[in-house]
């Protein structure tokens, strides 16, 4: 499936937090990024990943993002992780994201809860058009990198924007072994396609990195945190309204699910640091 229809039918969006907050009477003048990032309810807010706002904190302390760096998120989607590292830590964070949607919906966001003067966006493509940051601290992929087909192509455009000793700081989904039958290839085949994704080792990313004169400081498997973040979509989602959730969306939901059961697929942090 392509990106773009991917982004256009899903349920995390713009329309469906404004509506979630507007719902709770959350007055438009006292948004903040809070808000639009924790929702224990529903769980229809900007973080379009695992593990929530807990996840994107944990992988900042572990890439040592504080007050001093610069922050370069490469496909930020609705910008939720950029503006909680922005809000958390008051650091700088550039966004970079392809789809049209996604990025408009970011920009609108962020000016909402009041960040703009620490979060701003870039709309191109990642892989097409050139990076215009330099020496930025920390090079950020949440949920995300996993569209870019060939991590060496990606690192090979992404790592100079790091200066010296700056880290890459990765959270995503990889396989844990070769498909062992037709039934497995298949089922890696589908959920690719419901992803929109190219799905690979982590140690494929690991070597990409070494080439790149990237070292990995720290890697941690998430699996269990990524397996509880679907089941409770699964649940939530029955209590969502209705049209907000299409059965692709479901569908993809069951197939992640299957990966992970059967040992395929893994989730995982990994921070590299650059020489």
């Amino acid at each position: 499936m392509e990106l773009d229809e991917i982004y256009r039918n899903h349920p995390l969006n713009k329309r469906t937090i404004l509506a979630r907050l507007a719902a709770q009477g959350v007055p438009d003048d006292r948004m903040t990024e809070w808000h639009l990032a924790v929702d224990p309810l529903t769980d229809i807010t900007d973080q379009n990943h695992s593990g929530g706002v807990e996840a994107t904190l944990q992988l900042a302390s572990l890439a040592g993002v504080d007050r001093t760096c610069t922050v370069v998120d490469v496909g930020a989607g609705l910008g939720g992780p950029a503006r909680v590292l922005a809000e958390a830590f008051r650091c700088r964070v550039v966004g970079v994201e392809q789809d049209a949607g996604r990025y408009h919906d970011a920009v609108d966001l962020t000016r909402r809860v009041g960040l703009n003067e620490l979060v701003e966006f870039r709309h191109q493509d990642a892989l097409v058009a050139g990076p215009d940051v330099h020496d930025a601290d920390i090079l950020w992929g949440q949920a995300t990198w996993v569209h870019f087909p060939d991590p060496s192509v990606f690192l090979a455009r992404w790592v100079p924007v790091l200066r010296s000793g700056g880290r890459v700081a990765m959270a995503d989904s990889h396989l844990k072994r070769t498909p062992g039958s037709e039934a497995e290839t298949a089922l890696i085949t589908k959920l690719e396609h419901a992803w929109g994704a190219r799905l690979l080792s982590l140690a494929a990313w690991q070597r990409a990195l070494d080439a790149h004169r990237c070292s990995s400081i720290h890697q941690e498997e998430r699996t269990d945190e990524a397996v509880g973040s679907f089941r409770r979509l699964q649940r939530v989602a029955e209590r969502w309204p209705a049209g907000t959730v299409t059965d692709a969306e479901r569908n993809s939901w069951e197939l992640a699910l299957s990966a992970y059961a059967s040992g395929l697929l893994g989730a995982y942090h990994l921070v590299a640091r650059r020489a």
